[in-house]
């Protein structure tokens, strides 16, 4: 008996380690790619080809794929590397959508900035606008929510099997702070666009809850280590971006 605990609390040491820097690997993409939208240093502005510069062939050819990589490698990870068929099947749609999303949105607001209203027809202009804002956006978010989703359950139905001790923790809770920077610089200068992705990122953290509360109660945080990342970041970003708003007076 004793030699079967011992035995499992490798397995979740040498887990964590993995899941740790899978996550931290994950957050500095997000980061750079991040840094890379908001405040691009002279060399990103250089022509990459046609009117497309360095800036978004990385969002298009780097950050977006491994974004996409990272993601994979997590859930394959919370799955003690077997996660089920449909686990396998719903992140590969997952990952799609979110690189689809991202190189959607990078050529096509692009060519917005490159060219003006009065050097296109007005219905190409609508199209554009049609692509960037509307159709990539929502593919994105379709991803982005449904990758959250399969992380997260499959987080409750392959729990750690001892508590996580008090380093682990703050480990995850750092990942988690770095990835609500990540949302909350996305989301709180762009009102009132943002309103709606705040109902998104609602969506997104609704599922991996309510699977926690109906299948694995019982199971603590120090037990669910992608929650433990999951729901501060996420329900952070939402009441930061509406505190943001209101101490700013927009609302």
């Amino acid at each position: 008996m004793e030699g079967a605990l011992e035995a499992l609390e490798r397995e979740d040491r040498a887990l964590l380690r993995r899941l740790l820097g899978l996550f931290a690997g994950l957050v500095a993409v997000c980061l750079l790619a991040g840094a890379s939208r908001m405040t691009p240093p002279a060399w990103q502005m250089r022509a990459f080809g046609d009117v497309l510069r360095v800036r978004e062939a990385l969002s298009m050819f780097v950050f977006a794929p491994a974004i996409g990589v990272f993601f994979w490698l997590i859930v394959r990870c919370v799955g003690r590397g077997r996660p089920h068929v449909a686990v396998q099947s719903l992140m590969v749609l997952a990952v799609y959508f979110v690189a689809c999303g991202m190189g959607m949105h990078d050529p096509l607001n692009r060519m917005q900035d490159a060219y003006t209203r009065a050097q296109m027809a007005p219905e190409v202009w609508r199209t554009l606008a049609y692509l960037d804002d509307d159709l990539g956006h929502w593919v994105f978010w379709g991803g982005f929510v449904l990758g959250t989703w399969v992380l997260g359950v499959q987080q409750v139905l392959t729990p750690l099997a001892g508590r996580m001790t008090r380093a682990w923790r703050l480990g995850f809770a750092a990942v988690s702070a770095a990835l609500l920077w990540v949302m909350l610089t996305n989301l709180w200068e762009e009102y009132p666009k943002t309103r709606v992705d705040l109902c998104v990122i609602a969506l997104a953290v609704a599922g991996p809850l309510a699977a926690h509360v109906a299948l694995r109660r019982e199971a603590g945080l120090a037990r669910l280590p992608v929650l433990l990342v999951v729901y501060p970041a996420y329900l952070g970003s939402i009441v930061g971006t509406l505190a943001y708003w209101a101490a700013k007076g927009i609302f």
